[in-house]
Formats: C-alpha cells, structure tokens, sequence
C-alpha cells in the first residue's frame, strides 16, 4: 500500500537508485578492506560505507510518518553523504603526501573539523522541511543549499581536484595516468550526483525531480571508477 501511494519518482530514486548505489558502495568497502587495512584502505573505504550507510537510513525512513524522526533521519542521510567526502579527500592527501605527514592526528582534525561544519546544517531555520505538506519529500531551503555547497566546495571538492591534479602530474607512465584519470571522473561524478540532488531537493519540482532521479544512475559505474582507478592498486 505505501509503494502504491508513493509517486514513481521518489520510487525510483529510492528503492531502485539508491537501492543499487547502496549495495554496491558496500560492496566496494568490503572490496578494500579485504586487501589491507592501512591508514588509505581505511580512507577509501571510510568513504563506502559512509554512503552506504546513508542510503540504507534513506530507505528505512521513507516508510517512517513521524515528522520530528523523518526530518532527522533524513538529515543523518544528508550528513553521510557529505561526510564520505573527507575521507576522499584524506585519502588523496595520503598519496600526495604520504602518512608520516597526514599523520592521525591531522586525519582526525580534518574528519571532526568537517563534521563541525556539516552539522551547521542541523541549525539552519527551516532549512529542512519533510511532512505531509510536501508528501514527504524532502525541501530545503536555499540557505540550507547555499551552505552545504560552500563548506562542500570549498573543504573537499577543491582541494580534491587539486590534488588530484598533481598527482596525475607526477605519474610517468600513460598507464597510470589512464587509471587515475578514471578515479578523477568517478570523483566528479560523485559530486555530479551530489550538487544534481542537492538541487532537486531545494528547487522541489516534480519534473525535475523524476528527471534527476533517472540521471543519477550514473553514479553506479561511476562508484567503481573510483575503485578501478586506485583500488586495485593499492
């Protein structure tokens, strides 16, 4: 009865989108960590589970009618989903710099630094709206959006790039260029997905919204760009 009252484009980008992207981020931690559990296998597959994680709470809540609990639980998927990005970005600082400069201690300061920030997000005035009203979906506000893409761009997205960059630079051999540069897309097209739903929550128009969620089936080949970028690698 509840799938028979939900619209096909909050189905299909819950139960069939972020379904699979939810299995196969998982799939991809367990993936790294069975080869090691060095302070980068830890990073990249921080980064897994951290998304998967999210979807799962995602899928578990929009069967939830409770509006305080929905709105929480929907912001804990929010959360993930941008907290994963850290461990990205820690992970292509390892390379760069190896772990005698990216100590712990400096891993930990960046991870409890960008969550600070994130959290921010809960204390926004009306920056989530989930409730009957909007057929529980969710609505933000553009002062919700506006941060989350400014801590976002700024903490992770640019320096990832950056990075990201010289270290392609420094690679010799075509091969290995060829590979990262496949873990460079898989980056954008994370992010790609991320500021695509970002938006389609805050403009919150049906079309768009059914368009997105359809467009966002990117992000299951792109999860393993990432992997077959650097994963096999490692």
């Amino acid at each position: 009865m509840l799938l028979l009252e939900m619209d096909l484009a909050r189905f299909i980008q819950i139960y069939i989108v972020q379904g699979l992207i939810g299995l196969f981020y998982i799939y991809m931690s367990y993936k790294v960590l069975r080869r090691d559990k060095k302070n980068l296998h830890l990073a990249l597959c921080g980064f897994y589970v951290c998304v998967g994680l999210g979807v799962l709470i995602n899928i578990i809540y929009a069967s939830i009618f409770d509006e305080t609990l929905v709105r929480l639980l929907h912001f804990m998927t929010y959360f993930l989903f941008c907290f994963c990005q850290v461990f990205l970005l820690i992970f292509v600082l390892i390379l760069t710099k190896s772990e005698n400069i990216i100590t712990l201690r400096i891993q930990l300061i960046l991870i409890s630094s960008f969550g600070l920030l994130l959290s921010v997000l809960w204390f926004i005035p009306n920056g989530i709206t989930i409730n009957e009203t909007t057929n529980w979906k969710p609505v933000w506000s553009w002062e919700f959006l506006i941060y989350s893409y400014i801590v976002c761009t700024l903490f992770t997205f640019g320096p990832l790039i950056y990075y990201s960059g010289k270290i392609y630079f420094k690679f010799e051999t075509m091969e290995l260029r060829k590979k990262w540069i496949c873990f460079i897309i898989g980056i954008m097209a994370y992010y790609f997905v991320y500021y695509g739903t970002s938006l389609s929550n805050t403009l919150n128009d049906s079309t768009f919204r059914l368009i997105w969620s359809i467009i966002s089936l990117i992000a299951i080949p792109t999860t393993y760009l990432i992997y077959y970028g650097v994963g096999r690698e490692l």
